[in-house]
């Protein structure tokens, strides 16, 4: 019975290893659409949230005089949500920033590679995988 334990986890050990893809470098642009994304969020969340703060704001107190019902739970669920969501829409703002800043350092250049050439040629540019981290 150890024996094929033993055949069973290098098979799925080997399996797992063939199953592994090389990192891809299309990261520059799925950091600028998380960006765009995270961008158009906050936007509808701060415009969404400013309409609910003066939509409280606005609406009266008293609804009805005859019977003596009243705007306050309405007043208060629209004001609490458009803060709320005024206030989640500011590290969205940050966070879009963020990635947007790291795609633009993230980049595919051709760069010289300083080895000894044979003969009397230029020399090699090879693509590379350039990564700027600001200290």
């Amino acid at each position: 019975m150890k024996p094929y334990w033993i055949t069973l986890v290098f098979l799925l050990l080997f399996h797992t290893i063939q199953a592994q893809t090389a990192p891809s470098f299309s990261y520059q642009q799925e950091l600028i659409k998380k960006s765009d994304k995270q961008y158009k969020a906050s936007w509808i969340l701060l415009g969404t949230g400013l309409a609910a703060s003066l939509t409280s704001l606005a609406l009266p107190k008293g609804f009805d005089s005859s019977d003596g019902s009243d705007n306050t739970t309405a007043i208060a669920v629209l004001g609490y949500t458009g803060f709320l969501s005024i206030g989640v829409s500011i590290p969205l703002f940050l966070a879009s920033g963020r990635n947007a800043r790291m795609a633009a350092k993230l980049s595919l250049e051709s760069q010289a590679v300083h080895q000894p050439v044979i003969g009397n040629g230029p020399p090699r540019n090879l693509p590379t995988f350039t990564l700027k981290i600001p200290i």
